[in-house]
């Protein structure tokens, strides 16, 4: 049983426990003990309830990821009209796809400024993604306008949750 298994079935007894009533009247009738000891069971489950709070244990709500490409299609390097259109959709796929990783794995920004006598003389930004995508699934293909495809990607919550169970 992992600790996750155990922290998960602790806190549902430790539930399960404070939705009882914390005074137990018919056992103290049948064995006749004192209100102290309902008083110390009852610091006990708060103590217990206590401790399950401060248990490391994360909820994350994830969202579909959703990732949109777009690319022309006259300046793809093919011979007809619609090898273009072929290599636009596999490029506009592959914009969407980084998106993706965009929102998965982060973006790194590397930028450099020179300035010269207070005048900026060359200022260039860069921009890197790097990061796998499991699981993503095309929803839509269809040109935006005459000359762009626009391909709609997605990772929806249930892929996302078993990504997470087999490489957490």
């Amino acid at each position: 049983m992992t600790s996750l298994t155990k922290i998960l079935v602790l806190f549902i007894i430790i539930s399960s426990l404070s939705a009882c009533s914390t005074s137990f009247p018919s056992w103290s009738q049948a064995t006749n003990s004192e209100p102290r000891a309902d008083q110390e069971k009852s610091t006990e489950i708060y103590q217990i309830q206590k401790a399950v709070q401060k248990l490391p244990i994360k909820v994350v709500n994830v969202p579909t990821l959703t990732g949109v490409g777009f690319a022309a299609v006259s300046v793809q390097p093919g011979k007809t009209t619609n090898q273009k259109r072929i290599l636009a959709i596999k490029a506009a796929r592959l914009d969407a796809l980084a998106k993706l990783t965009e929102q998965i794995h982060g973006i790194q920004l590397t930028g450099s400024t020179k300035i010269a006598e207070a005048v900026i003389q060359n200022d260039t930004l860069r921009a890197d993604i790097k990061g796998i995508i499991l699981g993503a699934r095309t929803v839509k293909v269809h040109p935006s306008t005459s000359d762009t495809y626009q391909v709609i990607v997605e990772i929806d919550k249930s892929m996302i949750d078993a990504i997470v169970r087999a490489y957490g």
